[in-house]
C-alpha cells in the first residue's frame, strides 16, 4: 500500500489534489494543519485498500462498529475459506465513510482549534494490529480540525471567487441575450413568411408602411386588426383612417397660446428649443399683449444662449430673465403671477445626461405647476427619437412639438414614436422664421405626408426580397 501526502492552503484545495491523483473514491487517513497555515492530507487509492483488505483480513468474526448490533452467539463463524467473500462488504462501508464527494462542499467556518491532546504511546512492535482494525480506530478518534489559514488570505479567495462568479454570470447574461435575438430573428422571419402565405393583404400593407419610416411594432398592431377583405388600395386607405385616429393633436380649445400657463420647453441639444421659444412668445404677445407674457432661460452653459432670447425678447417687449436654481424659478415664477403666459427656455442636454433628472425635479418645486413640452427632431432617426422620450417622460409632461420637418424626407420615425407613446402632439415647425415657421398639428395633413415617403425610391428602402431581414433585425429595437 501507497500512502500519500497532499498539502493545499485549504481543505478544498488538498481533497482537489487527491481526487485528481488517486480517484473519487480514494481514502482519507488523516487531515490536519500545518505549519504554514495549510492542511496536509494522507490518502491512499481504493485499489490498495482492496487489495490489502482481502490479504490481512483475519479468520475470525471481525470486530462489529459501535454504531452496529451484536450478531447473536448462536451463528457460527464463517468458515476459512470465506474471508475475502466479507472483503467487499467491508471495502463498501469504508468507501461510505471515507470516499471523497465528486464535487467538494462549501467549507463550514472552522471551529476553534481544540486543546492539544497528550501524547498517545505507540504500540508494541511485538504486537502488530490488524490494518481494518487500525482504520475503524481512527475513525472514532475525533480528527483534529484543520485550523483556518489566515483572514487575509480567505478575504482574497472570497474575493477571488466572487470575482470569478460575476463574470459567470455576466457570460451567461450575454449569451442569453444573443440567444433572445436570435430567436426573435427566427421568429419574425417565420411570422413574416407566414403572413405572407396566409395574409398577403397584411404582407403588402406591412411593407407599404415599413418603407414609409414607421416601426415594425406599430405596423405589427395595426395589421393584426386589419379586417381579412381589405387589400391594395382599400388596405392602405384603412391604415390611413387606423393612424389619424391615434394620432392625438391639440385640441384648440386647449392651445397654450390661448389657455396660458407655465410651460417650459424641453429636449436635446440643437433641436430648436430657443427659436421655438421665440416662435410662441411672438404668438402669445400679438394674442394677449406684451404685458402678459415673460420668458425665462435656464441655460447657462451655452455662450450667447441668453443673449439671443433677450434679443427676440427685446424686439417684442418682453421681459426675459436668467435662473439658476430651484430657488431663483420660484421667486421669479411668484413675481410673475401676474402674467398671462410664461414660457421656459431650458439648457440642452443629452437624454443620457443625469442632469435630465435634476431638471425634472427643479421644475416639480417651482411653487407652481410647469408643463413641459418635448421637442423632438423629425430628421433623427427613431430609435434616438425613442431614447429621447423615454429619458424625458415623467410627472408634467404634457405634449410634444416636431421640429424641423422642413428637414425630413419622412415623417414615420418622429409620428411613430409620438403614437406609440401616446403623446399629444401640440405645434410642428418648419423653418427659422418668427413667428411664421410654427403650426398647429393637423393630423391629416401630418400622416398624408409621411405616407407620401414610401411612394418616393430610396436607397434605404427595402426591397420585397429583403423585407424579411429588415423586420427580423427591427423587432429586437422595439418589440
Amino acid at each position: 500500500m501507497v500512502v500519500r501526502k497532499f498539502y493545499g492552503k485549504t481543505t478544498r484545495d488538498a481533497l482537489r489534489q487527491v481526487r485528481e491523483e488517486l480517484g473519487a473514491d480514494a481514502l482519507i487517513l488523516s487531515n490536519r494543519p500545518t505549519l504554514g497555515g495549510g492542511v496536509e492530507i494522507m490518502a491512499v487509492a481504493d485499489a490498495d485498500v482492496s487489495a490489502i483488505a482481502t490479504t490481512l483480513t483475519p479468520q475470525s468474526q471481525p470486530k462489529p462498529p459501535r454504531n452496529t448490533a451484536q450478531q447473536p452467539a448462536a451463528n457460527p463463524a464463517p468458515p476459512s475459506g470465506s474471508g475475502s467473500s466479507n472483503a467487499p462488504a467491508v471495502n463498501r462501508a469504508l468507501a461510505r465513510t471515507y470516499a471523497m464527494p465528486v464535487e467538494p462542499l462549501e467549507e463550514p467556518p472552522a471551529p476553534p482549534p481544540p486543546p492539544t491532546p497528550p501524547p498517545q504511546p505507540e504500540p508494541a512492535r511485538n504486537q502488530p494490529q490488524p490494518f481494518l482494525e487500525h482504520v475503524q480506530q481512527s475513525n472514532r478518534r475525533p480528527a483534529a480540525a484543520p485550523s483556518s489559514p489566515p483572514r487575509s488570505s480567505n478575504a482574497a479567495e472570497t474575493d477571488a471567487e466572487r470575482e470569478q462568479m460575476q463574470q459567470e454570470l455576466k457570460q451567461i447574461s450575454d449569451e442569453i441575450k444573443q440567444l433572445r435575438s436570435l430567436l426573435q430573428s427566427q421568429l419574425a422571419g417565420f411570422a413574416w413568411s407566414d403572413m405572407e402565405q396566409r395574409t398577403p393583404n397584411r404582407a403588402e400593407l406591412f411593407r407599404h408602411l415599413l418603407t414609409a419610416g414607421f416601426s415594425s411594432t406599430l405596423i405589427r398592431q395595426l395589421t393584426q386588426k386589419l379586417p381579412p377583405q381589405y387589400d391594395g388600395e382599400i388596405a392602405q386607405k384603412w391604415a390611413r383612417s387606423a393612424l389619424i385616429h391615434n394620432l392625438k393633436c391639440m385640441d384648440p380649445q386647449h392651445d397654450p397660446i390661448e389657455a396660458g400657463g407655465i410651460y417650459a420647453l424641453v429636449g436635446p441639444t440643437g433641436v430648436g428649443k430657443t427659436t421655438t421659444v421665440a416662435k410662441l412668445a411672438a404668438r402669445a404677445t400679438m394674442r394677449h399683449g406684451a404685458q402678459n407674457v415673460a420668458l425665462i432661460t435656464t441655460d447657462t452653459y451655452r455662450i450667447g444662449a441668453q443673449d439671443q432670447l433677450r434679443i427676440y425678447g427685446k424686439i417684442l417687449g418682453v421681459p426675459v430673465f436668467s435662473v439658476q436654481n430651484e430657488g431663483d424659478l420660484q421667486l421669479t415664477l411668484a413675481d410673475l403671477t401676474p402674467r398671462k403666459i410664461v414660457l421656459i427656455d431650458t439648457v440642452g442636454m443629452s437624454q443620457r445626461d443625469a442632469r435630465v433628472q435634476s431638471q425634472l425635479e427643479m421644475f416639480k418645486q417651482a411653487g407652481r405647476p410647469v408643463q413641459r413640452l418635448l421637442l423632438l427632431a423629425a430628421n433623427a432617426d427613431g430609435h434616438t427619437l425613442e431614447d429621447v422620450v423615454r429619458h424625458y417622460k415623467g410627472e408634467g409632461l404634457t405634449g410634444a412639438i416636431v421640429s424641423k420637418i422642413d428637414e425630413a424626407l419622412a415623417l414615420g420615425p418622429s409620428l411613430d414614436v409620438v403614437i406609440r407613446n401616446r403623446l399629444r402632439l401640440f405645434y410642428v415647425t418648419n423653418g427659422q422664421r418668427v413667428p411664421e415657421d410654427i403650426h398647429a398639428a393637423h393630423a391629416e395633413l401630418l400622416i398624408d405626408r409621411a405616407l407620401r415617403a414610401a411612394q418616393q425610391h430610396s436607397p434605404f428602402s427595402p426591397s420585397g426580397d429583403e423585407l424579411n431581414l429588415v423586420n427580423a433585425a427591427q423587432s429586437g429595437w422595439l418589440g
